[in-house]
């Protein structure tokens, strides 16, 4: 028996061709206090000031440090990027850029099936409560949160609450959870209840499970500090996935060239401040060690401009001659130096800065480099596989389907969706790959059709405008078939000739 928080399902008795396989919810018992949890959950009380986040601002001998050792370091270094995705904007725009090097498209297809003794009855209920499942899940809103995570602080940390009508992802603090188990090829948690001792209101809006393992931890707080989570329900995804034993921001490189970026526009506004100041120096001048003019008179003018001048103007009184030593650069020099601290900083992450700022690239280089780019997403897209495929694969009905999500992103939707069309006329059965490329899951793209087609009959109810492209031969009464005839003024001489002749 499998349950859940408030569904549970019988499988003792199922077998593979059993088409009433269905919940069973006679034995549900919804508790009021944890049902509200569930669907209004909790994430921090605002009235508790240690629920206010936190931000460290490290200096760039800090992140050096931390850097020198990043096992022993990795929360340090976890904090440093999260205060810079909410303060760097260059930082922030490159996270969101590899986040939508994906559009989660995603396909469902049949696996371990004979395909000639599997009865299509049975095998078509099975996939649509399998597509059910996943409509569930949500997959195009929640992942995307899962991706920045990853890309912003390397592993994300999650565990599912699991209804009748929704399944929602929560995550899991990261300085309070480990990697020590794979299972299934996907990543398990393991997690310190000692955060409860800490935190013991936020018991409440964690899963049954929790509350359980906690107990056991106060019985014995030595070895049962860390518990692995039960799986599928929780999991982990990393993006540097070859390397499991402690994480480590994937962009952690970039962050001194952040700070020297910084340090030029501050540079930069400092010596503009300085260049729009203005003195004025009133000389004093003397004869024979005798002031030219009376010095309470000339002390008193001076003060009667000094009160005059705006802001930006000082003003002196000297005996002697001030000389200017200036050492102005000009604009075009600090604009270049600020440049090159973007293109230093982009190129510690890895990529082009001229997808973020494109004056010289052609079109097709670009290209090529997203094409280079999205291969780091999708790493961690198919470690999203695997979560996906393990958590259906409990389920009777989802034991026969695998999830595959497609390669495919904003930039080469166009692309690839020629590839799986062309396939289709081929008669390789891709329909489903072209739908989804396109935007369209495979739910929507059944339920459209028989929306459209047998509930509001746009087939028959929407004709084409006639033309030669929609009418046979036999339609067109005056012109006859082929081409329509050109105007006068677009035949060449021969043409007119031709039309002459006829």
């Amino acid at each position: 028996m499998i349950e859940t928080e408030n569904v549970v399902i019988e499988t003792s008795t199922e077998t593979h061709d059993d088409a009433n396989i269905k919940a069973d919810f006679s034995k549900t018992m919804r508790m009021p206090e944890r049902f509200r949890v569930i669907n209004r959950l909790i994430m921090r009380d605002l009235n508790d000031l240690r629920g206010t986040p936190s931000f460290y601002l490290y200096n760039r001998d800090k992140i050096a440090e931390f850097l020198r050792n990043p096992y022993k370091n990795q929360k340090y270094l976890r904090a440093a990027a999260i205060y810079l995705y909410g303060a760097s904007v260059h930082f922030r725009r490159l996270i969101q850029y590899f986040v939508g090097l994906s559009d989660l498209a995603y396909v469902v297809s049949p696996c371990r099936i004979d395909t000639k003794t599997a009865k299509p009855a049975t095998i078509g209920r099975q996939y649509k409560r399998t597509l059910n499942l996943l409509s569930l899940m949500d997959i195009k809103n929640q992942f995307p949160k899962i991706l920045t995570v990853c890309l912003r602080e390397d592993v994300f940390f999650g565990t599912m609450w699991i209804t009748s009508d929704s399944i929602t992802i929560q995550q899991l603090p990261s300085d309070y959870c480990e990697i020590a188990v794979i299972e299934d090829n996907v990543l398990n948690v393991s997690f310190d209840f000692s955060y409860f001792d800490i935190y013991p209101e936020y018991l409440a809006p964690y899963p049954e499970e929790f509350r359980i393992k906690y107990a056991l931890y106060q019985k014995d707080i030595v070895h049962m500090r860390y518990q692995e989570l039960d799986a599928p329900n929780s999991f982990a995804v990393k993006c540097t996935n070859d390397i499991l034993t402690y994480a480590i921001p994937p962009f952690a490189g970039m962050f001194r060239e952040i700070y020297d970026l910084e340090d030029y526009k501050n540079l930069k506004l400092a010596r503009t401040e300085l260049e729009n100041y203005a003195m004025l120096v009133m000389h004093l001048g003397s004869t024979n060690g005798e002031w030219d003019i009376d010095y309470d008179k000339a002390v008193d003018f001076y003060h009667n401009l000094d009160s005059v001048l705006p802001d930006q103007v000082g003003s002196v009184l000297s005996p002697m001659d001030i000389t200017k030593i200036g050492f102005d650069h000009s604009g075009d020099a600090d604009d270049d130096t600020i440049a090159q601290a973007e293109q230093n900083l982009y190129s510690a992450a890895g990529v082009s800065s001229l997808l973020f700022n494109n004056t010289k690239a052609s079109a097709n280089a670009l290209l090529l480099a997203i094409k280079v780019d999205q291969s780091l997403t999708f790493g961690i897209v198919k470690s999203l596989e695997g979560v996906v495929n393990r958590f259906i694969k409990q389920y009777p009905y989802g034991r026969n389907f695998k999830v595959t999500f497609l390669d495919v992103s904003p930039f080469n939707r166009k692309e690839m969706g020629d590839q799986y069309l062309k396939a289709c006329t081929y008669g390789i059965p891709m329909i489903s790959y072209y739908a989804a490329s396109q935007g369209m899951l495979q739910s929507e793209l059944d339920t459209m059709n028989f929306l459209e087609n047998d509930v509001l009959d746009f087939n028959e109810r929407f004709k084409p405008l006639h033309s030669s492209a929609t009418q046979s031969a036999d339609d067109i009464e005056n012109d006859g078939p082929g081409r329509p005839p050109k105007d006068d003024d677009e035949l060449t001489e021969a043409g007119e000739q031709t039309r002459e002749d006829a």
